[in-house]
């Protein structure tokens, strides 16, 4: 193989690794509050530690307590240190901004929460309180395939314990959660209306 060849090879593998790590599989906050122990509001201070690339760490000032309570055992703090992937990880929110609201969704860990990069931080959104007031954890969520490299993501036989979730990214992905109606079976729901003709 020429020199020429090989660097193109070589460009062309480093492309499609990045592609590969650069995709999360998609998630709704439904799924995250479902999964995980702790889900609060935070109010981002400052950089609290930095494990080289591969780890941050944050002081961020708790507004609101959603899930978990039981899990501070005495009271709930002021402030806690949020853990989540630095910038060594491609995927998610690779950094956290002083200053700005964030709904994070983890796990205790020895020093604080640890959040995972591609779905257990978002962005503060006023909806979002009312998305969680409504959240239904015995409704599983499958969302379709949005991510560009080959791979299955096939929907399943449509069942009374699950919802297809809409496109992501529309108005009713962002707007609805899923959760069971009067007669037990689980529907794709909206708490504030949608104009958009996605479905």
């Amino acid at each position: 193989m020429e020199r020429g060849q090989t660097l193109f090879f070589f460009c062309l593998i480093s492309y499609f690794r990045s592609l590969l790590c650069c995709q999360c599989f998609p998630s709704h906050i439904q799924t995250d509050y479902c999964a995980a122990s702790i889900v609060i509001k935070v109010k981002v201070q400052d950089l609290a530690m930095s494990d080289s690339e591969k780890w941050l760490r944050y002081d961020a000032n708790i507004s609101t307590v959603f899930k978990g309570r039981e899990t501070f055992l005495f009271s709930i703090p002021d402030t806690m240190e949020i853990g989540t992937p630095g910038p060594a990880h491609s995927c998610g929110v690779q950094y956290l901004k002083p200053g700005l609201e964030y709904l994070i969704s983890g796990n205790r860990d020895e020093r604080g929460l640890r959040a995972n990069a591609c779905s257990g931080v978002k962005f503060w959104t006023d909806i979002q309180a009312t998305l969680l007031h409504n959240v239904d954890c015995n409704c599983k969520i499958f969302i379709p395939k949005t991510w560009n490299i080959p791979m299955k993501n096939e929907y399943p036989p449509k069942t009374d314990d699950m919802c297809l979730a809409p496109t992501r990214g529309t108005c009713q992905f962002k707007s609805g959660v899923c959760k069971r109606d009067q007669n037990g079976v689980c529907q794709w729901n909206l708490v504030k209306p949608c104009s958009d003709k996605a479905p």
